[in-house]
C-alpha cells in the first residue's frame, strides 16, 4: 500500500489515498473453491487408489506401492513444473522434451558414476531452461511459441543422435523414490503456500493482465519461473530413468508427448487457471494422484482404450476447472467500487453537506480584532470604547427590535396581583 503525498497547491489539506502494491485493483482470490475441489481430489484419489489395491492384474499388481511411487514421483514433477509456468505466464510445452533431453544425458553418462550422471543430466536441463527462459522473458515471445520452438529442437535432435549409452547404474532403490516423491511433493507445497501470499501475487498481476508481448516489468520472475519448470522437468527425466528396469543393458526414456499431456492435465486439474490465477496447495499433487491412478486402473481392468486417453481427458476437465476458478474470483461491481474509494480522505471532504460559508464574516471579525482594528463600529446605538461595547445609561438595547414589547406592558411579574396572572 502506498500513500499520495500531501499537494501542496490550491488544497493544504492532506490526501491519503490507498495505491495497491503492483497495481493489481483486484481483490484477494477466494480460497474457498480450492479448498473444497482439493478435498473433493482427495476422496476421488483415495477411492481410486484403494480400488487399485484390489485389483489382481496390472501394474500396480505387479509391483505393489513401490511401483507406484516410483511412477507418481516424476509425474508430480512434470504437474508442478507446468504450473509453475502457467503461474508466471509463460506456459511451457517443452516438460516432456527436457525429460527426454535429461533421461538421454543421464543415461549416456552412467558409465562415468551416479554424481556424474546427475550432474549432465540436470545441466542440460538447465542450460535448456535459460535458454527458454531468455526467449519469453527478454524476447517476450509467447510461452507456447517458445516451448513449442525448444521441444521441436529437441525432438529433432532425438531422432537423429541415435540410442545413449548403456545403463551402467544400479536401479533407484525404493527409499531412494520415496525421497524423490517426498521431494516433488514438498515443493509442489512450498511453491503452492508462496503463492497464497499476496505480495506475491500483487507482483505476478501485471504478468496476467498483460497481453503477450508487451512490457510487464517482471521479466525477472518470468525468467526464474522457467528456469524453475525446466529444472523440474529434467529432474523428472533423471527419475524415471533412474526408476525404470534396464533390459539387456537399454536405456528406459520417457515418452515425451504423453509426458507434456500428462504434465497440463494433472497441472489444470489440480485448479492452477490457463489464465494465470494461483491454484490452490496440494490440488496439482492430488491430481497427479487421481491421473496416474485412473490410468493404472484402465491398464489393471482391461478396460478396451489407450490409458493415455485418461491424461487427455485431464486436459479438458481442467478447461472446466479453469472456468470454475475464474468465474468464482469475478470481481463483484459493488464490492469493486466500495473497495477502490474505501480510505479516500476526498469522498469525505467532497461529500461534506456542512455549510461553512456562514463563519466567513466571523472569521473576519476575528481578524480585525487581533489585527487591532476596531470590529465594534456599527453597534446599533450601543457606545464602546476601546474593543469592548458598554451599554449607554439612556439606550434600551430592546427598543429597536420591539420584541419583548408584550413581556414589559402585558404581562409584568408572576407576584404581581393586578396583572394577567393574578386573575
Amino acid at each position: 500500500m502506498k500513500f499520495d503525498s500531501p499537494s501542496r497547491s490550491g488544497d493544504t489539506t492532506s490526501q491519503m489515498k490507498t495505491v495497491p502494491a503492483g497495481g493489481d485493483e483486484t481483490p484477494a482470490d477466494r480460497m474457498a473453491v480450492h479448498v473444497v475441489w482439493e478435498i473433493g481430489l482427495l476422496l476421488l484419489g483415495g477411492g481410486v487408489l484403494f480400488a487399485l489395491t484390489r485389483s489382481t492384474g496390472g501394474p500396480f499388481a505387479e509391483g505393489g506401492f513401490t511401483a507406484f511411487t516410483a511412477a507418481l514421483a516424476p509425474v508430480v514433477m512434470l504437474a508442478c513444473a507446468m504450473a509453475v509456468s502457467l503461474r508466471v505466464g509463460a506456459v511451457n510445452l517443452a516438460v516432456g522434451p527436457i525429460a527426454l533431453l535429461s533421461a538421454w544425458m543421464f543415461v549416456d553418462a552412467s558409465s562415468s558414476g551416479s554424481a556424474m550422471a546427475l550432474a549432465v543430466g540436470l545441466g542440460a536441463a538447465a542450460f535448456t531452461g535459460i535458454v527458454l527462459a531468455t526467449l519469453t522473458a527478454w524476447l517476450r515471445a509467447p510461452g507456447w511459441a517458445a516451448s513449442g520452438a525448444v521441444g521441436g529442437a529437441i525432438g529433432l535432435w532425438a531422432g537423429t543422435s541415435g540410442d545413449p549409452g548403456a545403463f551402467s547404474l544400479a536401479d533407484l532403490p525404493g527409499t531412494g523414490a520415496l525421497a524423490a516423491l517426498a521431494g516433488a511433493a514438498g515443493i509442489s507445497l512450498f511453491l503452492g503456500l508462496v503463492g497464497a501470499f499476496a505480495g506475491i501475487r500483487s507482483r505476478l498481476a501485471p504478468i496476467r493482465d498483460t497481453p503477450a508481448g508487451e512490457r510487464h516489468g517482471r521479466g525477472g520472475l518470468v525468467f526464474l519461473g522457467v528456469l524453475l519448470s525446466s529444472s523440474l522437468a529434467g529432474a523428472a527425466g533423471v527419475v524415471t530413468a533412474w526408476t525404470s528396469v534396464p533390459d539387456a543393458g537399454a536405456a528406459g526414456l520417457p515418452d515425451p508427448i504423453l509426458l507434456t499431456v500428462l504434465a497440463l492435465g494433472a497441472a489444470l486439474l489440480g485448479g492452477t487457471s490457463l489464465m494465470g490465477r494461483r491454484g490452490g496447495v496440494c490440488g496439482t499433487v492430488f491430481a497427479a494422484l487421481l491421473v496416474l491412478g485412473l490410468m493404472w486402473l484402465a491398464e489393471a481392468r482391461g478396460w478396451s482404450f489407450d490409458p493415455s486417453w485418461i491424461a487427455l481427458s485431464a486436459i479438458v476437465a481442467g478447461f472446466l476447472v479453469t472456468r470454475l476458478v475464474e468465474a468464482m474470483n469475478q470481481v463483484d461491481e459493488v464490492e469493486a467500487a466500495s473497495t477502490s474509494r474505501a480510505g479516500s480522505v476526498d469522498d469525505l471532504r467532497d461529500e461534506d453537506p456542512r455549510d461553512t460559508g456562514s463563519y466567513e464574516r466571523y472569521d473576519e471579525d476575528l481578524a480585525d480584532l487581533g489585527s487591532g482594528g476596531d470590529p465594534w463600529t456599527n453597534t446599533g446605538g450601543i457606545r464602546t470604547t476601546g474593543g469592548i461595547p458598554k451599554a449607554a445609561p439612556a439606550a434600551d438595547p430592546f427598543g429597536a427590535s420591539g420584541a419583548f414589547d408584550d413581556l414589559r406592558d402585558g404581562y409584568g411579574t408572576r407576584f404581581d396581583t393586578d396583572r394577567r396572572y393574578g386573575r
